[in-house]
């Protein structure tokens, strides 16, 4: 199975999200359903039941309070070609890293594999380019949606979350939730 950890958003957080896509629906760009958006905090890749569960145990010594995080700023990483699209968070973006790390060290102990980063960023990716038509417009949505605030939330649960790429979209299902 494919899966994650990540933090889920609400959905007023996410209906904002979606009506902001609407800048960015041209061709070569695809744009993240609503019931897919979350904020990743680990990425573990293929694993098996047995690491499900080392997984789970490296989630559940996470000892965090919840916090808040506010969304605002619409940005994209790789610079020079734009591959994904994102929404900024400007606060809260400090206890996501130590959430990063923690979990880093917690499966590390448990032997457990994941896509380690450099510099992890956190964010909520709202489109993923394939190619771009019209670099001129996507600029122009992304210089208009710079400032844009999708508002802010008390992050209360982390969530394993195992991936079934389909199709149409990915799936996603909860394997196992902490409340904060």
């Amino acid at each position: 199975m494919r899966a994650f950890i990540a933090l889920n958003v609400p959905e007023e957080i996410r209906l904002r999200a979606e009506a902001l896509e609407k800048d960015f629906a041209m061709e070569g760009l695809t744009l993240v359903k609503k019931e897919s958006m979350h904020l990743t905090l680990q990425f573990l890749g293929d694993i098996n039941a047995e690491q499900a569960e080392k997984a789970i145990a490296a989630v559940k010594t996470l000892k965090q309070a919840p916090f808040r995080v506010t969304l605002s700023g619409v940005s994209y990483f790789t610079p020079r070609l734009i591959r994904v699209i994102f929404v900024e968070v400007s606060e809260g973006a400090d206890k996501l890293r130590e959430i990063y790390a923690k979990l880093g060290s917690a499966l590390d102990a448990n032997k457990i594999a994941y896509e380690k980063e450099n510099d992890y960023t956190p964010h909520l990716t709202i489109a993923r380019v394939k190619r771009v038509g019209e670099m001129r417009r996507l600029r122009e949505a992304l210089d208009k949606n710079s400032k844009a605030t999708l508002g802010s939330f008390t992050a209360s649960f982390v969530a394993l979350k195992e991936s079934d790429l389909t199709p149409s979209g990915p799936f996603y299902r909860t394997l196992y939730e902490l409340k904060l």
